[in-house]
């Protein structure tokens, strides 16, 4: 066999866990991942303690109100365990992380353990307590592909996969990130979108895939069903695919926030777990 087709696996994946009435669900989708792949799966949650605020702006020098921050988030991550080690079920080879810290810096440091990061689409909902961290932060901080599961995911069987490909950085980073995916899935598309699609290449994709043992084909869409976002979800709805593999912000993040982009809108709105790359 060529080296090249080795099938790849996550060696330790790590899952983000929060509040939400849907935790067990997005631990139970991370926990059947790691069977699959035979991975360690490594929970992860953190929280501020977040001091009340005080007209006379002395908050920090009574002790009590410190105390009592600490122990709001330490009992927060406390049911974050506990909805952790409820979804995990018997999967044996786990881990759990957390501290008192801001969840973005610490989740950054900890995301050195861990190939795959999988976190839920942030919700209009969410707490103001914010003990997990944001989808967009995620995929621009921590150096590692992230799969945004739906709030309500609770599985991904990955058999159809769509490549959104545009020829960047990002979205080559992306294609080799998801290999383990790519590998196991009974079809994968790679998808061109717009009016330059015939210019992406979709083709030699397609011939770099066959070399890792994957069969796949290209698609161009040039004509756009609403937004680029709108005609990627559609062509993998179509497709009957359960997993978009994307690129992620190969503009500047705050140019998309401003003036809208794939990513900001997959992550929004797509029903279809993302795995992004950046």
């Amino acid at each position: 066999m060529n080296p090249s087709s080795t099938t790849r696996n996550y060696a330790s994946i790590m899952v983000c866990v929060g509040l939400s009435s849907h935790a067990e669900n997005h631990v139970a989708l991370a926990a059947s991942l790691a069977s699959r792949f035979g991975s360690l799966l490594i929970g992860i949650a953190a929280e501020e303690a977040t001091l009340p605020y005080l007209e006379d702006g002395l908050a920090t020098a009574r002790p009590i109100l410190v105390e009592n921050a600490r122990n709001a988030a330490m009992e927060d991550l406390a049911q974050a365990e506990t909805n952790f080690r409820r979804g995990v079920g018997h999967l044996p080879d786990i881990e759990w992380r957390s501290n008192i810290q801001r969840p973005t810096e610490f989740i950054a440091n900890q995301a050195r353990a861990a190939d795959l990061i999988i976190v839920a689409r942030s919700s209009s909902g969410a707490s103001h307590r914010m003990i997990t961290i944001d989808a967009g932060d995620a995929v621009m901080e921590l150096g590692r592909p992230v799969l945004i599961v739906p709030q309500n995911g609770r599985s991904i069987l990955a058999r159809r996969v769509i490549v959104a490909w545009k020829d960047t950085r990002e979205a080559r980073r992306a294609v080799l990130d998801a290999l383990p995916f790519l590998q196991r899935a009974e079809s994968v598309t790679v998808l061109s979108v717009g009016d330059d699609a015939r210019d992406q290449s979709g083709e030699d994709v397609c011939a770099h895939l066959a070399r890792h043992g994957i069969t796949s084909r290209p698609m161009i869409r040039t004509s756009l069903s609403g937004s680029y976002a709108d005609t990627i979800v559609d062509a993998a709805l179509e497709d009957g695919s359960d997993l978009i593999v994307s690129g992620a912000y190969g503009h500047n993040r705050l140019r998309e926030w401003i003036f809208g982009g794939v990513t900001g809108d997959l992550l929004a709105d797509s029903p279809i777990p993302c795995l992004m790359s950046h």
